[in-house]
């Protein structure tokens, strides 16, 4: 096959596999968004009819011994009680039923429908609910006592075996905590009896994440825990399957569980939201985590949930001992500004990518910005030209490079016919003639390996801070979200990745040619490649890709206006003969 008709089939192919990936990313999302309208999870109203868990496969129960912190289940179900506290910035509902904080309703923050954002839901343990076995929670049987006054919670339930059970959920002020989306638990056990009682460990429950909005990324459900300075997480995907070039080689995974000492906290979050369980006076030795779907969701498709709970270790109390346990729940969002003044990096939660000092940078010199110019639709266009202006050097040596490139084009061409039946003879002279010349082939290259980071990081930073949630610019309703105007069927039409590859297509047509014509024609597959990672992405990505593409092209037009690079050839250093040594 001629190579020339070779390289259009691989273009040709490559925009298919592209097409359809995005294609069926879009089936994906439209699964999604249907199931979420017809049962109220656009506007994140989770259900409140029941307050049992979700179902889950049987898993074999580990061995804790004969003492037990859990209560029998009460014969026909024993009602649940309800309690309350609010703050400025959120509304907490307890349940006895559930355990502890069932749900966390922030005031700050709206949903799709203008609803208030709901962190977790009454479909799992509650926040704070406590099981020696995890894969069959039963915390229920409490009694509540409400202090709207003092800002606190108590639950209290007394065990058979003399064992009772004290929780007590603070506010912010109350704790002595400075975020106000943090709340103070103090978990007490009080031995009662005339025995000791020896519990060999327990869990405590985050709670759960699930998606908020209709767009937001399915993989940005997440389950996280710290120690050791590191940072390991799993997302919905980790159940799934494995598989391998989409054969299947193992099956799902019901549960995820793992073990260390000095846990530090465990968090559940979706893309713009988090619910943080962090150790105070006593650090956790395991994890566990669960993935369950939706109620009607399809249990191979979602849309899904993610539960998680970090394990304490094992004690002993002598008849009349008691024994505290306090932690913090943070219940927000996602903002570094706010999670960077908690202990133990809980910001790390956020993810900035492969390069995290840059995505910091970014978000960080974003948020600045937008304290100066109260737009953050403007803030991203000054920080695209900022660093624009910061690598105009090395786009303009690159430019000149390339023009360079072009005017050996004719003796370029004339030596692939020259040798055309001896490629390596061809590049074996083309490098001669590039040395003889001063050209670096590689020239034009240079700044795009340095813009793919920076584009990177800003990809990672914008899918996970919620700085940019709900701001809009022109027709853009929110930069968080894709810019969707209308649907054609269930594909969404979104105008800033559209532009953006007319705007890619423009600079291709300025640039300088160099290489031969199917390189050149290779190129033009760029554009669909960062069409398929914008299109349903934060619109603020697709508007910082098309900033700096625009200023590409300003600078090619001035570029051309400089004085035209001479084609000379580079005066060969003169050769130094080596003195011969006598001895």
């Amino acid at each position: 096959m001629p190579r020339d008709r070779l390289t259009w089939v691989i273009v040709t192919l490559a925009a298919i596999g592209l097409v359809a990936s995005l294609y069926w990313q879009q089936q994906d999302l439209a699964r999604t968004r249907a199931y979420n309208e017809a049962h109220g999870i656009a506007t994140n109203a989770a259900p409140k009819a029941s307050s049992s868990p979700v179902a889950a496969p049987a898993v074999t129960a580990p061995d804790f011994g004969n003492t037990s912190m859990e209560t029998a289940a009460p014969a026909g179900g024993a009602p649940d009680k309800r309690a309350s506290l609010k703050s400025d910035v959120a509304e907490l509902h307890f349940s006895t039923n559930d355990g502890g904080l069932a749900d966390i309703t922030l005031a700050r923050h709206k949903a799709e429908g203008n609803q208030p954002v709901e962190l977790s839901t009454p479909l799992v343990p509650a926040i704070g609910a406590i099981s020696q076995n995890p894969n069959n929670w039963r915390d229920d049987g409490y009694d509540v006592r409400e202090d709207q006054a003092g800002g606190q919670v108590t639950l209290t339930k007394q065990i058979a075996n003399n064992l009772t059970i004290t929780k007590v959920y603070s506010l912010a002020g109350r704790a002595g905590l400075q975020n106000p989306y943090q709340v103070g638990l103090a978990l007490t056990f009080q031995n009662t009896g005339d025995q000791p009682f020896t519990s060999p460990g327990y869990f405590v429950s985050t709670g759960a994440a699930q998606p908020i909005h209709h767009s937001d990324l399915p993989l940005r459900t997440i389950f996280n825990w710290y120690r050791d300075g590191k940072l390991r997480s799993i997302n919905v995907s980790w159940f799934n399957p494995s598989s391998f070039l989409f054969i299947p080689t193992g099956a799902a995974k019901e549960v995820y569980t793992d073990a260390g000492d000095q846990i530090l906290w465990a968090s559940v979050s979706s893309q713009y939201f988090a619910t943080i369980l962090a150790t105070q006076n006593e650090n956790g030795d395991k994890v566990w985590a669960r993935r369950a779907p939706l109620p009607d969701g399809s249990p191979q498709q979602g849309p899904w949930l993610i539960e998680g709970a970090l394990g304490m270790p094992g004690f002993t109390l002598q008849p009349g001992e008691s024994k505290t346990v306090n932690f913090t729940i943070y219940g927000g969002p996602k903002e570094y500004s706010a999670l960077a003044r908690l202990p133990n990096d809980q910001w790390r939660i956020l993810d900035f990518g492969w390069i995290p000092p840059l995505g910091k940078l970014l978000l960080v010199s974003l948020n600045q910005l937008h304290a100066w110019v109260k737009s953050y639709a403007l803030a991203i266009i000054l920080l695209t030209i900022a660093i624009r202006l910061l690598l105009w050097p090395l786009q303009n040596a690159s430019m000149k490079s390339m023009r360079k490139m072009s005017k050996l084009s004719p003796l370029i061409n004339d030596l692939r016919a020259k040798y055309k039946d001896d490629p390596q003879r061809m590049n074996q002279e083309m490098m001669k003639l590039y040395k003889e010349y001063g050209v670096n082939p590689l020239a034009g290259c240079f700044p795009m390996l340095v813009q793919i980071p920076i584009f990177f990081s800003f990809y990672s930073m914008l899918g996970t801070a919620i700085e940019l949630r709900n701001s809009s610019f022109l027709w853009v309703k929110d930069l968080s979200q894709p810019d969707t105007i209308a649907y054609l069927g269930s594909f969404p039409i979104n105008i800033l990745p559209l532009i953006m590859v007319a705007v890619q297509l423009w600079q291709l047509q300025v640039t300088p040619k160099t290489g031969d014509p199917s390189q050149q024609r290779m190129l033009y597959i760029t554009p669909v490649i960062f069409l398929v990672f914008c299109y349903n992405y934060a619109s603020a990505l697709a508007l910082y890709w098309t900033v700096s593409t625009l200023f590409t092209v300003v600078q090619t037009y001035l570029t051309r206006r400089q004085t035209e690079p001479q084609l000379t050839k580079v005066s060969a250093a003169p050769t130094v003969a080596k003195k011969r040594s006598y001895r």
